[in-house]
């Protein structure tokens, strides 16, 4: 074969490389039960929850948490496709379309088959190859007589989010495809990467030494991916679209899904040397009706539209677009095609309120199609790329970074658009905050399987991606948990583990999160049922961290003009929680924070950094705003709280994980420095905790909760025993958290300890990846006997955080090296 150039068009040598012949480790299954000493404090919690979970189904509900029916592994998934709030659809890195997330927060996990390309060659006016460009083979009737089964050894994968390359080698044709895979995800553009699109470049490349004719073509299916949801009034129209320079050729697909109107439209560009055909309607169950189909294209390379009348449409009828092209011998041509999916206005389950999506404002909302958004890409696909280009390059140019990172630090951002997330115009609500109204009420996931949106105290490690990429949303979720602080629900509910009736939202307390989107988030707060939440310790400290780094980073004077007047209301709920007066909070005997199954008791490392760290970021926005009054009480009770958390917690290595007299109190928790880990992001160094102190933690953490534990292959597991013992008084203790291993490498790399801090974070990329199958479903936990919990989970985006590291310590240094040449 002639030598090939193909290759040479992927702009990037760095993402995640994998042939679709990977064959990853089949040992990995989803968290089954805890150990027997674990699972008897949770027989009561279990009996409760099955009561809850019993109910739900009865009314044909999911559960928000569904602990009976964990999402089973799918070792699948690549790059996914769509932009931010407007639903997104799976691919697998083999072609697949998978995962569809179009009802708002609820996941479809199905691969859809008819959702596919095709090819087809002919040389000298016969059709010498004709092949469904996936390895699966298909198993719809309409579909027997296609040739699927893509080989394996001939397709490579390589996916740097938020685009992908899939190169296809055509067995004994002499030509070689390439399929570059684009949504416009663009940090700090707050249009275009709302948009529910995807851009579809084909390079199409011939090594003959003759011309060859070849066809691709999209196959699209109605409805969605399962048939949970009604979707009903199913109708297909081809279209010929044109604006400016740009002319396509496709069919829309019209639903309503779940009672809200979906077009999915697909598109391929004419070009003056390319013709683009199409089948508007076809039943994918139907042998006859796939066959002539297939027949259709394999005769001339094109589809027909038959001269019969509409055919009926409905759940399995699909749409076709075939774009044909003549390639010259030794040439490159391409093949453009888009998709677009518009839901322009959505409801949550219950139905009570109905919203625009963002996207929807940049357009004349009457007149919106799904065509004027092909179009839209076809014109800015260029552009996209270019700004992609810009904020990814000057970190994938950065030698000092290990290969690795630039994969994982681009691919992990994934969960932003693809973490159920919704981005709602709400310019009309004048009762909401002005910032929110301008940029838009924005919510993800805590996870594909834990459906809360913006759970606050995973938002907390998640949040460096939202404040250095979109920083305006990040503010906009903060205005919408300052607006729930004086908000109270009296209401009763039972909390499943301690089987006691309290009110749904106290005044003052920082809600666990914004409500359930099979509910109605925003307006139905805190789905979380398994604890109060109003007792939890470190929701009211991450929300005075927060407010601080977010200032910090945007100084955004209005923002922390609004939220100060909230700041004293969550202290003073704070102090109620210090039960013996030292100035620090005391876990009340259960597990009372995130770790919300590890118990534990009176001061602890977790809770008490972060309340040390909370009152500095107390004592400094106080003087930002002036408030004499408050810096001096704030002051006080830090200085309080310092004294304490050293007495009661320092032994000499590291902090013990609790003050109490149990067994367990002088385990190592590797998100022992919390606190320290947002202050010294937030431009602090020393002043509250101890360079020796940190440092010699660190390193018992490393050498202990990484190195002991996983050889450091794993991450850093949430728990070791004093002795270097895993730590399994809980099934929290023994996992290792991805989003935590994250923020700890980062805490690392601003103390200096960089090698240890790739190699602690490597681990969870490498087992993710590479090892486990789990690429875009980062977990939330991952244990060392091949399990894992709750996957597509939202604190993996804390890898941010490791971003923002590198660029503190790498301005500190240069800060230094600057006073010491003044000094000199």
């Amino acid at each position: 074969m002639s030598e090939s150039n193909l290759d040479k068009l992927i702009p990037t040598k760095h993402g995640w490389h994998v042939g679709f012949n990977k064959q990853f480790d089949g040992r990995w299954k989803p968290f089954g039960r805890p150990r027997a000493r674990q699972l008897v404090e949770y027989v009561p919690l279990f009996m409760r929850y099955l009561r809850v979970w019993y109910k739900l189904k009865r009314a044909k509900r999911r559960a928000h948490m569904d602990f009976l029916n964990p999402i089973p592994l799918q070792q699948i998934y690549g790059a996914p496709i769509g932009g931010l709030g407007c639903g997104t659809i799976g691919r697998g890195f083999r072609g697949e379309f998978c995962r569809y997330q179009l009802v708002p927060g609820l996941y479809e996990f199905q691969v859809v088959e008819a959702n596919t390309f095709t090819v087809c060659v002919r040389r000298r006016n016969m059709t010498t190859y004709c092949q469904v460009l996936t390895p699966h083979r298909l198993r719809k009737k309409g579909f027997r007589s296609w040739n699927a089964a893509f080989p394996v050894e001939n397709g490579r994968y390589q996916a740097l989010y938020p685009q992908s390359w899939t190169t296809y080698d055509l067995p004994g044709q002499k030509i070689r495809l390439l399929c570059k895979q684009l949504s416009p995800v663009i940090p700090h553009n707050y249009k275009d990467s709302s948009f529910p699109v995807a851009s579809f470049l084909w390079y199409i490349e011939n090594l003959n030494d003759e011309p060859v004719e070849v066809s691709l073509m999209l196959t699209w299916q109605a409805g969605s991916a399962s048939q949970e949801f009604v979707c009903r009034d199913i109708s297909h129209q081809t279209i010929n679209a044109a604006q400016d320079d740009i002319t396509a050729v496709g069919v829309t697909i019209q639903q309503v899904l779940r009672e809200m109107n979906l077009e999915y439209c697909i598109m391929g560009k004419k070009e003056i040397d390319n013709t683009i055909t199409t089948r508007t309607n076809f039943n994918v169950d139907s042998d006859t009706a796939g066959r002539d189909i297939w027949l259709d294209l394999t005769e001339d390379g094109r589809l027909t539209e038959p001269n019969t009348t509409i055919r009926p449409a409905g759940l399995y009828s699909a749409s076709c677009v075939c774009i044909t092209s003549t390639i010259a011998p030794k040439s490159i041509k391409t093949s453009e095609f888009a998709l677009a999916w518009h839901m322009p206005r959505i409801k949550f389950g219950l139905g009570q309120k109905s919203y625009s999506k963002w996207y929807t404002k940049f357009f004349d909302k009457e007149s919106l199609t799904g065509s004027t958004l092909c179009i839209y890409t076809m014109q800015h696909r260029t552009k996209w790329e270019e700004d992609i280009a810009k904020w990814q390059q000057p970190i994938l140019d950065d030698q000092s970074l290990p290969d690795w990172y630039k994969s994982a630090i681009f691919n992990e951002s994934y969960f932003i658009a693809d973490g159920g997330t919704v981005w709602l115009d709400v310019s009309d609500d004048h009762t909401l905050p002005e910032h929110i109204r301008k940029w838009g009420r924005f919510g993800y996931l805590e996870g594909h399987e834990y459906r809360m949106v913006n759970t606050y105290d995973v938002h907390f490690y998640a949040s460096f991606a939202l404040i250095q990429l979109w920083p305006e949303l990040e503010l906009s979720i903060q205005f919408d948990f300052t607006n729930t602080i004086t908000y109270e629900k009296l209401e009763s509910r039972v909390y499943l583990y301690h089987g006691r009736a309290s009110h749904w939202k106290t005044l003052h307390s920082v809600p666990h999160d914004l409500g359930d989107p099979d509910e109605e988030p925003w307006l139905l707060i805190n789905a979380y049922i398994s604890h109060d939440t109003a007792d939890w310790k470190d929701l009211g400290l991450k929300y005075l961290l927060q407010v601080y780094r977010d200032y910090i980073y945007t100084k955004n004077t209005a923002f922390l003009n609004h939220v100060w007047p909230t700041i004293k209301y969550v202290t003073d709920r704070i102090k109620t929680q210090d039960v013996d007066g030292d100035g620090l909070v005391d876990n009340g005997g259960f597990a009372d924070q995130t770790y919300d199954a590890w118990t534990v008791v009176g001061a602890s490392a977790y809770c008490g950094g972060l309340h040390v760290a909370a009152l500095r970021a107390c004592v400094e926005m106080a003087r930002i705003m002036g408030d004499t009054n408050a810096i001096n009480e704030y002051e006080a009770w830090l200085s309080l709280a310092k004294k304490s958390y050293s007495e009661k917690l320092w032994n000499g290595k590291y902090y013990n994980y609790d003050s109490s007299a149990s067994r367990h109190h002088d385990s190592i928790m590797s998100d022992q420095l919390a606190g320290f880990w947002y202050l010294r992001l937030s431009g602090h160094k020393y002043e509250d905790f101890e360079k020796e102190r940190v440092e010699s933690a660190l390193n018992t953490i490393f050498n202990t909760n990484v190195m002991t534990f996983g050889g450091g292959k794993l991450g850093a597991v949430n728990g070791m025993t004093s002795s270097g013992q895993l730590e399994i008084v809980s099934m929290q203790s023994e996992e290792i958290w991805t989003g935590v291993t994250y923020g700890l490498s980062s805490t690392m790399i601003m103390e200096n300890l960089k090698t240890q801090a790739f190699l602690t974070a490597e681990g969870i990329y490498n087992t993710c990846y590479n090892v486990a199958g789990l690429a875009f479903q980062t977990p939330e936990a991952l244990m060392r006997d091949c399990r894992f919990r709750s996957v597509g989970y939202m604190r993996a985006l804390c890898i941010w955080s490791i971003q923002k590291a590198l660029e503190l310590s790498r301005l500190e240094q240069e800060n230094g090296q600057q006073t010491n040449s003044d000094d000199s």
